[in-house]
């Protein structure tokens, strides 16, 4: 008999999706998306946090579902653009000491995951904590004496600095799956939420008597980018629930995970960023200006697509899956 695979959010993991959107729309996070420049929300955070937005990841609770409700919190999150490193957050409380976990559970350390040989580290002016990622895996870096801060597209202040590794982490493999897991689905759901936007755009602005949607140059494309988003969604719900099955069991079990989520990491960024470029061609003008309906939206989808992991891991990972690695 076929076996299938139940995707669907249990009643939990729906509360805490509702949990998240109230207290999104309540504390006006669109409208944090729009700023530029301004200081990291910290207390809004430490809000969040509060919530429990982070307990999820920690070691262990995957026999509750953890990484489910991981992807359900990223889809949340994503969808009201929130700021901040949470795959970034998500990860290093796997990989840390809980002395140094619990305060990012809580909200009040905050964390800059940066790629080894570089010197921008993302939230670095604002992060109490510094860790890198490499071929190797996971290693954590000492608090640099000075960061000098770096304005992104994202709105965000990131920091420049060079950093010196402390000590390497151990097995980083399940932190990086709960990353990409959690990148993933922040990524498609910021850009269905895009997507959304330009389609009701495209359903009522009319150009020589007609809609936008009603034209196949318009309307083609924004269904390719559904069909995209809908795959790269799938992908990460079933890392999730692969990497959630899979426990402690055997390696063979969490490769799966691995590869699952490094698949669902990829198809992310790729869908996402099409979905930026088509929506912005639907709005036109309005699609680049800030206060517009798109543009707090894309930034942020391009930002995170270069923010470290970034992706190069996984394609290795994928290629050497099928024999085709170094």
């Amino acid at each position: 008999m076929e076996s299938r695979l139940d995707l669907a959010y249990n009643e939990d993991q729906e509360a805490i999706r509702a949990a998240i959107s109230r207290f999104c729309t309540q504390h006006a996070v669109a409208d944090t998306a729009r700023q530029s420049g301004e200081p990291f929300p910290r207390a809004l955070w430490r809000e969040l946090a509060e919530l429990g937005a982070f307990f999820p990841a920690a070691p262990g609770h995957h026999e509750a579902g953890g990484a489910l409700e991981v992807c359900a919190i990223s889809e949340t999150l994503g969808h009201h653009v929130f700021p901040g490193p949470i795959a970034a957050t998500y990860l290093a409380i796997q990989v840390l000491d809980p002395d140094e976990s619990t305060p990012l559970l809580d909200g009040h350390s905050l964390v800059s995951l940066s790629s080894a040989g570089s010197t921008l580290l993302p939230w670095g002016t604002q992060a109490d904590l510094f860790l890198i990622v490499g071929a190797s895996g996971i290693a954590r870096a000492q608090a640099p004496n000075a960061v000098e801060p770096v304005p992104t597209l994202g709105g965000e202040t990131w920091g420049r600095a060079t950093l010196k590794i402390d000590k390497s982490l151990p097995d980083a493999r399940r932190g990086l799956i709960i990353a990409n897991i959690s990148t993933a689905a922040y990524l498609t759901s910021a850009a269905w939420r895009l997507l959304r936007e330009a389609s009701e755009h495209a359903a009522t602005r009319k150009q020589f008597g007609k809609t936008l949607g009603e034209f196949q140059g318009v309307s083609h494309p924004l269904a390719d980018c559904a069909i995209g988003l809908s795959a790269a969604q799938t992908l990460a719900q079933a890392a999730a629930c692969s990497f959630d099955g899979a426990g402690t069991s055997a390696s063979s079990a969490l490769r799966q995970a691995e590869c699952l989520a490094a698949g669902a990491l990829l198809s992310a960024q790729r869908a996402s960023l099409n979905t930026a470029y088509v929506c912005h061609q639907v709005f036109a003008g309005i699609g680049i200006t800030l206060a517009g309906p798109a543009f707090h939206i894309s930034r942020r989808i391009r930002q995170l697509v270069s923010t470290p992991p970034g992706g190069a891991r996984e394609q290795d990972l994928l290629l050497a899956a099928v024999g085709l690695g170094a």
